[in-house]
């Protein structure tokens, strides 16, 4: 197979294909793709309009398992080293549909090196393979010793046979028994956690993907893009709200090593989520030591006897789960945040008396472990839990009302929404613009979800009086950047907050497609400038992805054209969904009882608890629907809306005559 292909800046310039039933493998060029739609993201959900349909399920042998990287990854651009994974997704409920998952870590800069912006892998081999690319070199192999592997075995062995310096996606025991909540897991803990890829990875007989990649990324406009991610680099190296970083942890720096522990390539912040730490001994296995990362929501683990995490393992504890979980291959948030609250309630109810014999008792880290190792093998109990803990109680017979609390929609468990998650704080009327986020997307929406609602929810003096900033300076930016103060005014209502979810859905495409961190990205708050707004070197913050782009893929595009099309793709994919899925208003509106209960969080400044109106909340939707172009009736593009973003095959497909 020949790397030869047109020189291009930014991207590689193709795409890898293989089929695994046809032992096949070739590439296809880019160009076809970019930059219409971006890079990324984008060009997945392309080639799932023309490559899936309906009828195909997450397992059947024509899903695509696809991991794309795009333009900025591979380059000195600031947390640009993510990969995007998509396919029809295990885990979505209930329908399967086509969706994605993210990750950092270092797989998709090497896949950028070896001269790829992408992979796609269909069809299903006959036993179990593994695939080794190296630059223009890419094989299908024999993968017998790695089946039944950890992650963290099958890693090692491969670096073992191919070099330390290979870069490796693989799933674990979990992935191969097909649970819809198998990750794909890279090193320690860089994960495609939602959706289940594990899975569709398991289904085609795939235990890893190993990479090699000897090249470069070109760059257009090297001085510039330099400079500019220099400069974009030193507002992200300190966070609004953490101006210096929070410190480690003197006793865990010198018993383990504590060091703050980037969760993707070229990100300069020392956020609060993201350490590494060697030789934590075990607590369950005792004979054993583990090192690795710890970052997001695998530091809950040793849980805080909180009103919500009732249990406290110790910190020791924690971390040996949270790498057994890693290592098993599946997903902690489902874990953590609906299969074991929900565990506990139907316990508490008396509709569960034990985990086949054993207690419920999740102080006890032996419970914990032999929970995962069941779920893993789907063994007992853990046979209805490896189909995630949304399908679970519909298998089991019992508790659904009681999974309703901790499942939001599509079968993702609860995330910045102010009910279920009792841990990320947000209250109304902040909250609102997440549900309007879960009403149309295909999974957690959180890649759109955190810049609205969790920098505001952080970085206010309630929350945080030593750093934080008084809600007239949010509502001063809301103005600027929504044209409404209303849309982040603590004591506002419905108003206007149906054009943010509209913007920040766009800003999520745009963080897959380049990549970038969706916890960073877009950058819109500031310390240092007169109006909080971030700015820097003659660059708007919301603006800083645009100006990294051009410089690096020299693509004559206006930031208007660049926003259309983050806009073009967001509707693809839901044409995608109308297409395959029968998605529409009806499927949307589902949403409405998760968010009628009452929130969890007070609001401090009007000191109430609220739960959604559903009439205020439909009349919302209406005005989300219409700033979309989308049918308010049906909540399908419109023809003239797809025409108008180029998307004419697509119209004819959804209008046909």
């Amino acid at each position: 197979m020949s790397n030869h292909h047109p020189p291009s800046f930014g991207w590689a310039g193709q795409i890898l294909r293989v089929d695994l039933s046809r032992r096949k493998v070739w590439t296809e060029e880019t160009q076809r793709l970019t930059p219409t739609y971006l890079g990324g993201r984008g060009l997945g959900a392309r080639l799932a309009w023309e490559e899936l349909g309906p009828g195909i399920s997450a397992f059947d042998p024509r899903n695509l398992f696809m991991a794309f990287n795009g333009p900025l990854c591979g380059t000195s651009a600031p947390c640009s080293g993510r990969t995007t994974i998509m396919g029809v997704s295990p885990q979505a409920y209930p329908t399967e549909w086509f969706s994605r998952s993210n990750m950092g870590g270092h797989f998709g800069p090497a896949l950028k090196y070896a001269g790829y912006d992408g992979l796609v892998v269909a069809g299903r081999a006959d036993k179990p393979v593994y695939l080794w690319i190296e630059d223009d070199k890419v094989e299908i192999c024999d993968a017998a010793d790695l089946w039944g592997l950890g992650t963290y075995a099958a890693q090692e062995r491969l670096m073992q046979r191919h070099g330390r310096d290979v870069r490796i996606l693989t799933i674990g025991p979990a992935g191969e028994r097909l649970s819809r909540i198998a990750i794909v897991n890279s090193e320690t803990e860089s994960a495609a956690g939602g959706g289940g890829f594990g899975a569709v990875m398991g289904s085609k007989n795939l235990k890893a993907i190993a990479v090699r990649g000897t090249g470069g990324v070109r760059i257009a406009q090297p001085k510039v893009f330099l400079e500019r991610s220099l400069a974009i680099a030193g507002i992200a190296r300190h966070p609004l709200g953490w101006p210096e970083g929070i410190p480690l942890d003197p006793e865990r720096t010198d018993k383990y090593g504590e060091r703050f522990n980037a969760c993707t390539q070229q990100c300069p912040a020392r956020c609060t989520e993201s350490r590494f730490y060697e030789n934590v001994p075990g607590v369950v296995y005792k004979d054993k030591t583990y090192r690795g990362q710890l970052h997001c929501a695998a530091a809950l683990f040793q849980g805080f006897k909180t009103t919500f995490y009732d249990w406290d393992i110790g910190w020791e504890a924690g971390f040996e789960i949270s790498n057994i979980v890693n290592d098993l291959g599946l997903n902690n948030w489902d874990i953590l945040f609906g299969i074991v609250p929900w565990l506990r309630d139907c316990h508490r109810a008396g509709l569960l008396p034990d985990l086949d014999g054993i207690p419920v008792d999740f102080n006890d880290p032996r419970v914990w472990t032999e929970l995962l190792r069941k779920i893993a093998y789907r063994e007992g109990i853990g046979a209805a839990l490896a189909e995630g803990g949304r399908r679970a109680p519909d298998i089991l017979g019992f508790g659904k009302e009681l999974a309703d609390a901790y499942y939001t929609a599509w079968g993702f468990a609860c995330h910045w929404d102010g009910h279920g998650n009792r841990v990320n704080k947000i209250y109304f009327p902040f909250w609102l613009v997440p549900a309007l986020q879960w009403m149309v997307d295909s999974r957690d929406p959180m890649a759109d979800g955190h810049d609205y609602c969790e920098h505001p929810m952080r970085w206010n003096k309630d929350f945080s009086p030593e750093h934080g900033l008084d809600w007239q300076v949010f509502m001063d930016v809301a103005a600027k950047l929504y044209g409404s103060p209303a849309a982040l005014d603590p004591r506002s209502e419905y108003e206007d907050k149906a054009f943010p979810a509209v913007w920040h859905g766009h800003r999520s495409v745009i963080k897959d497609c380049m990549p970038v961190d969706d916890g960073l990205f877009p950058m819109i708050y500031s310390m240092d400038t007169p109006d909080h707004m971030a700015c820097v070197a003659g660059m708007e913050g919301p603006s800083f992805e645009y100006h990294l782009f051009t410089a690096a893929t020299g693509a004559e595009m206006s930031e208007d054209e660049f926003n259309l099309a983050a806009e073009r793709i967001f509707n693809l994919e839901r044409a995608i969904h109308v297409r395959d899925a029968g998605r529409d208003r009806r499927v949307d509106e589902t949403i409405i009882p998760y968010f009628s209960t009452l929130e969890w969080w007070e609001n401090p400044v009007t000191h109430q608890r609220r739960a959604l109106d559903p009439a205020r909340f439909r009349a919302l939707a209406d005005e989300y629907y219409r700033l979309r172009g989308w049918d308010v009736a049906n909540g399908r593009p419109t023809r003239d809306k797809l025409v108008s973003l180029g998307l004419d095959d697509v119209a004819s497909a959804l209008y046909p005559g």
